[in-house]
């Protein structure tokens, strides 16, 4: 170990924001994945899984920060923006997303971007797969294959509507893989307008004969998220609304995520990430795309960057992004879940 890049690193180990944001998070992922039934436990047994995050987890990953290490410890990988309902309090902002603003990435360009990632940073504890709805991927079965067989992923899983009946063939690629940690299921049975048929019942069914971990995510309500739209507020007040939210959500788009709808770059995207980019969260992925890149160039990670922006990024408490966002140091409203609309939102008031 360099004495240069332990003195270097030594700052993030100082920073209450990197201490939240990186080191808690792979603490709690990796000690997740020692007594998850795909993990270690096969070897550890839960109580020397909860003695090593006492002990022994903290210190590890604080020493592999000074050793130049990079260890993400969760990664939203957004493979579309296209989906089977249109809910107007959506998270990932799917409601603001007209025809012509959509997209889907390719197998190929997913795996070009992770294979970037991946010469950067030295290992990913959690990946979620995630949309719009990530069952309009037709290649879901071989990115289950991707994700078994690169070493640097621990675990991944991903999260549906059950609207999408599972095929044969991602069933089968489900059931070889031992890091697959589970699939959420997201219920909408109480959504006052929903305009589509949900498949709960055979998903689950399915899930249960093949032995492959599920969850149900019920609940009687959503928040109330507010329209997304500039507030211009000033850097003070941003950095506080970031610090509000205190979500780790980040988000990863392919190159294709930032291509406009005729198939080619946005001017100046081949220079800012032509490879793919990181955001601090799906909300700035979404609004890259909407917006462009440019108008959010500092916020994200040019997947191409240096590995110390990876651990920088870590420490930013600035995202231009944090502007768009309903004031998270106020109290949010509870409302009926998965309200649906017909029309495409607009990023004002």
């Amino acid at each position: 170990m360099s004495k240069i890049t332990n003195t270097l690193n030594s700052k993030y180990l100082e920073n209450d924001i990197f201490i939240q944001r990186y080191i808690k998070p792979n603490i709690s992922w990796y000690a997740s994945y020692l007594t998850g039934k795909r993990g270690i436990s096969r070897v550890f047994k839960i109580p020397y899984a909860a003695l090593m995050k006492k002990f022994f987890l903290k210190s590890y990953f604080e020493k592999r920060v000074l050793e130049g290490k990079v260890d993400l410890p969760y990664l939203e990988l957004v493979l579309t923006t296209k989906c089977t309902m249109r809910c107007e309090s959506c998270n990932n902002m799917m409601q603001y997303f007209s025809p012509q603003k959509q997209y889907a990435s390719t197998l190929k360009g997913i795996k070009t971007s992770l294979e970037v990632l991946l010469s950067k940073v030295d290992s990913i504890a959690r990946v979620r797969i995630m949309g719009g709805e990530p069952l309009l991927f037709k290649e879901l079965p071989e990115l289950v294959e991707y994700l078994e067989n690169t070493k640097q992923i621990y675990t991944f899983d991903f999260l549906t509507n059950a609207t999408i009946d599972f095929s044969d063939k991602l069933m089968e690629a489900m059931k070889k893989s031992d890091k697959l940690r589970k699939i959420s299921i997201s219920d909408y049975t109480k959504s006052p307008n929903l305009k589509v048929k949900l498949k709960q019942k055979e998903i689950m069914e399915k899930l249960e004969k093949a032995k492959i971990a599920w969850s149900f995510n019920t609940t009687d309500h959503w928040y109330d998220v507010d329209k997304i739209y500039k507030r211009n507020r000033n850097k003070d007040e941003i950095i506080a609304n970031h610090n509000a939210c205190g979500m780790s959500c980040v988000s990863l788009m392919s190159a294709e995520g930032i291509r406009n709808e005729e198939g080619k770059l946005k001017e100046n995207a081949h220079a800012l990430a032509p490879k793919g980019a990181i955001f601090v969260c799906p909300v700035a992925s979404s609004l890259s795309r909407l917006n462009g890149l440019e108008e959010f160039e500092g916020d994200f990670i040019n997947l191409e960057d240096e590995k110390q922006r990876f651990l920088d990024f870590y420490v930013q408490d600035f995202f231009k992004a944090c502007d768009y966002c309903h004031d998270w140091s106020k109290p949010i409203k509870k409302i009926p879940i998965g309200i649906q609309t017909d029309e495409i939102l607009e990023l004002k008031p």
